[in-house]
C-alpha cells in the first residue's frame, strides 16, 4: 500500500477553500488534478478538515489559511452574485435590447449588378453563453432540475441540462 504524500501549503489552502465552497471530495479531486503539481484527496482527508476547521477558526487564521475561507471567489454567494449579474447583462441585451434576433446585411453580385440583403439571424452565440450561465447558477445553488422554465418579459425559456460525460 502506498503511503498518500502530505499537502503543500498551497494544497491545503486550495483544499480548505474548496470545503469552504461545500464542494464534495470528487469534485475536490476534479479541480486538484489541475494544479500542478497536481493531487487527490480521500473523503477521510475532506472529512477530517471538515471536522477540524470548522471548530477552529482561530487555528485557521494563526496558519494564514482563513483567507483562502473568506477572500475572493472562494465563497458560493460571491460567485453566485458575479453569475447573475452576468446573466441579468446577457438578458438585458437579449430581451430588452431587442438582441435576440439580430439585423444582419450582405451583398451579391458585383458593380453593375449588385443586391443588398437584409436578414434576420438568430444570435445563438448569446443564447448558448445565457444557458450556460444559467447552468452555472444552478449548479452553484445545488438545483440541477433536468429543465427549468425561465420567464423573461413574458417569454417563457425551456433550459433542458445535458449531462456531460
Amino acid at each position: 500500500m502506498s503511503k498518500r504524500k502530505r499537502l503543500t501549503k498551497n494544497q491545503r489552502e486550495a483544499l480548505l477553500s474548496w470545503i469552504g465552497e461545500g464542494l464534495e471530495t470528487d469534485e475536490i479531486n476534479v479541480r486538484a488534478a489541475k494544479w500542478n503539481p497536481h493531487f487527490k484527496v480521500t473523503r477521510t482527508q475532506v472529512d477530517h478538515y471538515r471536522k477540524t476547521r470548522k471548530v477552529d477558526l482561530e487555528g485557521i487564521r494563526e496558519n494564514g489559511e482563513f483567507d483562502a475561507l473568506t477572500t475572493g471567489l472562494s465563497q458560493r454567494e460571491k460567485r453566485v452574485e458575479r453569475l447573475q449579474k452576468l446573466a441579468d447583462l446577457l438578458i438585458k441585451d437579449l430581451f430588452e435590447n431587442d438582441l435576440l434576433w439580430t439585423n444582419e446585411v450582405k451583398g451579391i453580385g458585383g458593380a453593375d449588378n449588385f443586391e443588398r440583403i437584409d436578414y434576420k439571424l438568430f444570435n445563438t452565440a448569446e443564447v448558448a453563453q445565457l444557458r450556460g450561465v444559467l447552468e452555472d447558477i444552478a449548479h452553484e445553488m445545488g438545483d440541477r432540475r433536468p429543465g427549468v422554465d425561465l420567464k423573461v418579459n413574458d417569454i417563457t425559456i425551456k433550459v433542458i441540462r445535458k449531462d456531460k460525460e
